[in-house]
């Protein structure tokens, strides 16, 4: 009886073991390849003029952006969309900010028009970043202000860019990815560890890094760029914990939370008292 119930136990132990690395392998790859949103929204639809360009980032990534300049410009906003998402998506949330500023909406790495077959949320996306604010310096001298504004994974990517710029506005963005893991994998309450660690062989096979060190907090740990945070206190796919760990991470950094919002859902819910701290925030330091 004792050996039918090892014997049992050790299939069931199998299965199990099996069922994890077979569903950690689905999800992994379902975050890398995700299904992908692509809005049609652009510039046009709202009267505003812009120019169609495309940059290539360090390891060869060709990206391409919308650049609407304006006459009396106090300098160049880089705006950047969430996952999994476009350039199209963000657009009607960051159009206020013109005629003020340039603005410079890209497609990350394998999302919209740009070059590439996966995503790495967050890993190699801070080459994007780089890439727009290189190509916003040769566009008009590296004397002009700039901002990066962006949306959960590219806020996290412009966090962890390490970019020299004026300003950062980060919505929504995670504090590291091991983080998220465990957010994702809270259902399996206390097999959650199992999931956690099979992920981040995962990472470590596929990647070469294991997620708890892809991290906008460690990233802005010494930064002195201005950073405003906004997050929204009922964020289901981002926790607002995330928001509060990148603010332990470098006290100095503003930080708004939304009550009520969930994930990206601050603008259309305080519109004009969102308008008015990003434009004070920007307008503060865009010298």
């Amino acid at each position: 009886g004792v050996l039918m119930m090892i014997a049992l136990l050790l299939k069931i132990g199998g299965f199990a073991l099996l069922f994890i690395l077979l569903f950690s392998l689905f999800q992994f790859f379902l975050s890398i390849f995700p299904p992908k949103f692509v809005d049609k929204t652009t510039p046009e639809e709202y009267g505003l003029s812009y120019e169609s360009v495309s940059f290539q980032t360090e390891d060869g990534m060709e990206i391409k952006a919308w650049l609407l300049t304006a006459p009396d410009a106090n300098g160049t906003v880089i705006v950047g969309h969430g996952y999994p998402f476009n350039k199209g998506n963000i657009f009607p949330v960051a159009k206020f900010l013109y005629p003020d500023y340039n603005l410079l909406f890209y497609d990350h790495r394998s999302f919209g028009e740009s070059a590439g077959k996966m995503t790495t949320i967050g890993l190699k996306e801070k080459y994007d970043v780089l890439a727009a604010v290189q190509f916003v310096q040769q566009r008009f001298g590296k004397k002009e202000p700039i901002a990066l504004y962006g949306f959960s994974l590219s806020a996290a990517a412009m966090l962890m860019s390490n970019a020299s710029v004026n300003a950062i506005i980060a919505d929504s963005s995670y504090a590291d990815l091991e983080r998220m893991e465990k957010h994702i994998y809270r259902i399996f309450g206390p097999l959650r560890f199992a999931f956690v660690q099979t992920t981040n062989l995962l990472s470590i096979l596929f990647l070469g890094v294991h997620p708890a060190s892809v991290s906008p907090a460690q990233a802005i740990k010494e930064s002195t760029i201005p950073v405003l945070v906004i997050h929204g206190e009922e964020d289901s796919q981002i926790p607002v914990e995330n928001a509060y760990a990148l603010q332990e991470s470098n006290p100095k950094i503003e930080l708004w939370v939304v009550s009520g919002a969930d994930h990206g859902q601050a603008y259309a819910l305080e519109k004009k008292e969102y308008q008015q701290k990003v434009r004070g925030f920007l307008k503060k330091y865009m010298k």
